[in-house]
């Protein structure tokens, strides 16, 4: 649970306007935000540093491109990526893709002997 509320501080409580709106723009302005983004997750989600790392990355991926379009339009749900639906369609799925990821790198992305829970007795 820490790490869905550190991606809800980090991508629109810390997130400032110049930064949505230049993030697309430019990589300095994305990787800022993705720092900025990434600080809650230190405090709230109690990951290890590359499961920090994997998830900066792909939200550095994810914002800085245009992925999240493509892949609606790909998938067969360009009408969904247009208006009316657009922007917040684009904004939904973003989230779910942003989500999704992270649920895997908290259940799935795990090397033995690495990171907090190996003093829980599970590795």
């Amino acid at each position: 649970m820490g790490w869905f509320l550190a991606h809800l501080i980090g991508d629109y409580l810390c997130q400032k306007d110049w930064m949505a709106q230049r993030k697309k723009m430019s990589s300095w302005v994305c990787l800022f935000h993705v720092v900025t983004y990434m600080l809650p997750f230190m405090l709230l989600a109690g990951w290890a540093w590359y499961q920090l790392l994997a998830v900066g990355i792909q939200h550095f991926i994810q914002d800085r491109t245009n992925i999240i379009v493509s892949y609606m339009k790909w998938s067969g749900n360009a009408a969904f990526a247009g208006p009316p639906c657009a922007p917040w369609s684009i904004f939904l799925v973003d989230n779910i893709v942003h989500i999704l990821f992270m649920a895997w790198v908290d259940a799935m992305f795990v090397i033995p002997g690495v990171g907090p829970w190996t003093s829980w007795g599970l590795f």
